[in-house]
């Protein structure tokens, strides 16, 4: 009578847990919605929205902001801060150094001329009359920006649980 009662109560158990596990949980998706480096607060500011992907378009269900302080070598979120390190903040301040730089010189490019002017009709090469290659010379590079055109858009990838991704799946924006 004993072996019978723990029969049936293993085998309920194992049925509880095959119905359990055959319930499939929905996948959360984590996107990168925007991010702000505020000058006057030298502060990193960044959004991440949670939600899900349905029929391929993101539905939001939270965010979250995060920040960073250099000065401070800490980093925050809700109530919470904690300490980065110096070596960390130091690495934050030369990105946005070198982004702020990026800014600076697009700025002084995009200034100086209209695109219609820099995508004029490509200029040719001059013709060189020596057919050996072992003895011609690769071109040297171009100080003017290179146009680069955007891909084909994809589908949008498989996420698995708790990647964070910084696009907009397909949601056109």
């Amino acid at each position: 009578m004993k072996t019978l009662l723990v029969l049936l109560l293993s085998c309920a158990s194992l049925l509880l847990a095959q119905t359990t596990e055959s319930t499939p949980k929905p996948v959360v998706v984590k996107r990168l919605a925007s991010v702000t480096w505020d000058l006057d607060t030298h502060k990193l500011v960044w959004v991440v929205q949670k939600g899900a992907e349905v029929n391929g378009e993101f539905v939001l269900s939270s965010s979250d902001k995060y920040e960073i302080s250099p000065e401070e070598a800490s980093m925050a979120s809700k109530d919470e801060k904690r300490d980065l390190g110096i070596e960390d903040a130091g690495s934050v301040t030369d990105l946005i150094n070198l982004l702020s730089l990026y800014c600076a010189e697009t700025t002084d490019w995009w200034e100086e001329g209209s695109a219609a002017q820099d995508s004029a009709a490509p200029q040719p090469e001059p013709k060189s009359t020596d057919t050996n290659p072992e003895t011609k010379k690769a071109a040297p590079p171009s100080h003017k920006p290179t146009r680069v055109v955007a891909p084909e858009p994809k589908q949008s990838p498989v996420h698995l649980p708790g990647t964070l991704v910084a696009d907009n799946l397909g949601s056109g924006k």
